[in-house]
């Protein structure tokens, strides 16, 4: 009776011990599979001590009310813990940089409307429903498990101590390679985050009060008009891979002798952006106020501040300064503040064709309706900033040049494109298409980009056209670094001048001239090589 007793007794404490363990192996694996995703590899972390840590830690807490809060506390941290890691790695897969808890909640509003306008409104609701209760639904889970496990003193002891010891050393001392508390990543890469958030806000205070950022005439570009056009997920990567640059290259290679014919000539390079991936408003916000602008707090903080910007700098120059943005679809205050005389939002562009996707309006049909409509409405200079959106994800449907614009019709003539592409999701789960509709609708917004130059382009003026960030890393790779081209296009080859000074290629093909400088400079560069009369050679 005695041995039979022995046996029940341990089988009871090996069940608690067991519970332990199974916790451990659940919260090990939903805290290991987000760093796979971040990382890009199966098996970078096999261990993450925390997961072994917190059910050892509430098996083995008080009763009563000591209990409760311990299993509160551990089922809140780890929740979060989960919900983080897996956002830093969409984070990482998507913006190519590591989550910010201090500014990047601001996103989901305009992911939100992201997907709402490429895969529609319910399927936003849907999809926002779902991400609602997949996190209430983990956090009732892990406090339900958590709140199942029990020990023994001597057991959870070890468990504890041998956790807290893992716990406590530094990367490179670990026995194990694949070793990594997620919590104490999470807490660094914060901290990191939470630096240089105080510096680039400082930065930006400073600025309101620096005489560089005040508005200053540029008379070297007197009486000219000056467009700055924005083409969408136009990245480096486009010349650099050769899964890109074997279609990209031959069209600039191509259109360089095209505009040279037509008596334009262009100087390309690279800068980089301050975003990966998407928020575009933010790149076009960076070359406007010449400071970095890479997240939505700083944004606000623009529009709050009393900062001139290049909009102003041209307004004193004589010209009126337009914002012509097809993607905007609701009231859009901003503007407004960032010193536009008039904005041409997608309603005010005439345009009567059907939707493709998330794009509004194809960019042949922007472009059209700028030469047509809205620069004839302006006397005298103007600054015209163009966001172009045919290359916005998912990149579908992809559409080919219309070559006779008298079918224009307000964009009726589009009509035969819809249903070309009927389920751009299906793109998400198959890399090489998403690739493939990428580089084809890419193609499309620069011939038309370049088509409308030599069409339309006054002997005088300058064209200014960038990219205002790459692709996501699913495109481009997590080694794709942040740099998109530039391409500066003038018939006054003098006005090209400072760029090429600056290593700047002439053609439309930009070089590899090391390190490309940040895309803040651009507003710089304009007032240093046009702000004093004379200034031209």
């Amino acid at each position: 009776m005695h041995c039979a007793s022995s046996t029940v007794k341990s089988n009871r404490e090996a069940i608690p011990a067991g519970r332990i363990i199974a916790a451990g192996l659940v919260l090990n694996a939903l805290l290991v599979l987000p760093a796979w995703w971040r990382d890009g590899e199966v098996g970078s972390v096999l261990l993450a001590p925390e997961a072994w840590l917190l059910p050892a830690l509430v098996a083995f807490a008080p009763g009563g009310g000591w209990r409760v809060a311990v299993l509160t506390v551990s089922a809140a941290l780890a929740t979060f813990a989960v919900v983080a890691g897996f956002f830093d790695a969409l984070v990482q897969s998507v913006l190519g940089r590591a989550l910010n808890v201090f500014v990047d909640p601001l996103m989901l509003g305009a992911g939100f409307h992201l997907i709402e306008g490429s895969l529609g409104l319910w399927v936003a609701v849907l999809a926002s429903v779902l991400l609602g209760l997949a996190v209430t639904a983990l956090a009732w889970g892990l406090a339900w498990m958590l709140g199942r496990v029990q020990g023994t003193p001597g057991t959870g002891a070890a468990v504890i101590l041998s956790c807290s010891v893992l716990l406590a050393l530094p990367g490179p001392a670990r026995s194990l390679p694949a070793l990594e508390s997620q919590l104490r990543h999470l807490a660094a890469s914060q901290a990191a985050a939470f630096e240089q958030t105080r510096e680039a806000r400082a930065e930006l205070l400073r600025a309101t009060a620096d005489p560089d950022f005040r508005a200053r005439a540029l008379p070297g570009l007197s009486g000219r008009d000056v467009y700055i056009v924005f083409i969408e997920s136009y990245g480096a990567s486009a010349v650099d891979q050769a899964a890109f640059s074997r279609a990209v290259e031959p069209l600039l290679r191509d259109w360089s002798e095209r505009l040279s014919s037509a008596g334009l000539s262009a100087a390309s390079g690279r800068l980089t952006s301050p975003i990966r991936g998407g928020q575009s408003w933010l790149s076009h916000a960076t070359v406007l106020s010449g400071l970095s602008i890479d997240n939505p707090v700083w944004y606000r903080m623009l529009l709050e501040r009393d900062i001139d910007l290049l909009s102003d700098d041209f307004r004193m120059t004589g010209h009126q300064a337009l914002n012509v943005a097809p993607g905007i679809v609701m009231d859009w205050p901003e503007g407004d503040r960032l010193g536009f005389d008039r904005i041409y939002a997608a309603a005010d562009l005439g345009y009567e064709g059907p939707r493709l996707g998330w794009v509004t309006m194809p960019d042949e049909y922007t472009l059209h309706a700028f030469s047509e409509r809205i620069r004839p409405r302006h006397d005298g200079p103007v600054f015209a900033q163009i966001a172009l959106i045919s290359s916005h994800w998912p990149w579908r449907p992809v559409i080919e040049p219309i070559p006779d614009h008298s079918r224009m019709d307000r964009g009726r003539v589009y009509a035969s494109s819809v249903g070309q592409d009927a389920y751009p999701a299906a793109s998400l789960f198959d890399p090489g298409r998403m690739r493939r509709a990428y580089v084809g609708s890419l193609r499309y917004s620069l011939a038309v980009t370049l088509e409308w130059a030599r069409r339309h382009l006054q002997s005088e003026a300058l064209l200014i056209v960038l990219g205002d960030h790459q692709p996501v890393s699913l495109v481009t790779g997590r080694e794709a670094g942040p740099a998109v081209p530039i391409h500066v296009i003038s018939g006054d080859h003098d006005v090209l001048a400072g760029f090429l000074d600056r290593g700047f290629a002439p053609g439309l093909l930009p070089g590899d001239a090391g390190d490309p400088p940040p895309m803040d400079r651009l507003r710089h560069w304009l007032r240093r090589d046009f702000g004093k009369e004379g200034h031209l050679p």
